[in-house]
């Protein structure tokens, strides 16, 4: 018997798809078209794309980091700057005007007589024996310069070796719960009183006047940033000794003035 013969099937026709329409002078017009499409990325597309994000990544992501921590910064301590007053306050209320305190040669004993109890959690660092473990010194910490650690650990902006106005045998200190270190010392008779925040403890980096370090005084029983007696313009001026300017030589000391300043912002970054 003979067998009917079956032309092959087209598969390529399934993928074909017809449209009918009519042109406009009357006559019929069928428009073909493939019925299958992807939609996928090659893998070329795909690595330029990536290398796009990346780029973009690289050039967003320090600003991101950065602006984060200055946001921090300000947060913590304008923070720090409140607590330490309140408890400078409540100690006035209980002791008397602080002017009038006896044992202000003595740094360790008004932190532990006058502002620790009045400070939940804190705790008090003994008066430092060098310029090595100065503020809330717990057997190490992090030098902002990255060599000679166990030098000093604090560094000004132009990162030199901070020595003055920390001395050695008169820097007390005591540590707050979220981690924040407050020192206050002696360094001479026109600032018989100073105090220092490190907003992030010195375990942490930078270590730095004007980045996690800053400077005030105690004046007329009120705590005030160290430059509160300055110009606005000498305060960013780089070539004003310790000013808030990077370029400035031992930069940093009033950065607390400015940033108070310019409404608890930082804006030298």
């Amino acid at each position: 018997m003979k067998t009917a013969f079956k032309p092959a099937k087209d598969t390529a026709r399934k993928d074909i798809s017809s449209r009918n329409s009519t042109n406009s002078d009357g006559s019929a017009h069928t428009e073909r078209f493939s019925g299958k499409y992807s939609g996928a990325f090659t893998l070329a597309e795909v690595l330029i794309t990536l290398g796009i994000i990346g780029i973009v990544a690289a050039m967003t992501l320090p600003t991101l980091i950065k602006n984060n921590q200055r946001k921090e910064t300000e947060a913590r301590l304008q923070k720090a700057y409140s607590t330490i007053s309140q408890a400078f306050l409540s100690a006035q209320a209980k002791h008397g005007e602080a002017k009038y305190w006896p044992e202000w040669d003595d740094a360790e004993t008004i932190l532990t007589k006058y502002i620790a109890p009045e400070i939940k959690g804190a705790k008090v660092f003994p008066t430092n024996t060098s310029i090595a473990n100065l503020m809330c010194y717990e057997g190490k910490f992090h030098s902002g310069v990255g060599v000679n650690d166990e030098a000093t650990q604090y560094i000004w902006m132009d990162k030199v070796y901070l020595s003055t106005p920390f001395l050695k045998n008169n820097t007390a200190s005591i540590k707050l719960m979220d981690g924040t270190c407050i020192g206050l010392n002696k360094a001479s008779e026109k600032y018989s009183k100073q105090m220092f925040i490190d907003t992030n403890g010195s375990y942490r980096a930078p270590n730095m006047a004007g980045k996690d370090l800053f400077f005030f005084v105690v004046e007329d029983n009120n705590i005030k940033p160290r430059g509160y007696d300055w110009t606005v313009s000498d305060l960013f001026n780089p070539e004003t000794g310790n000013s808030c300017h990077g370029k400035a030589l031992h930069g940093g000391l009033v950065c607390a003035a400015k940033i108070m300043g310019d409404g608890w912002t930082i804006k030298y970054w």
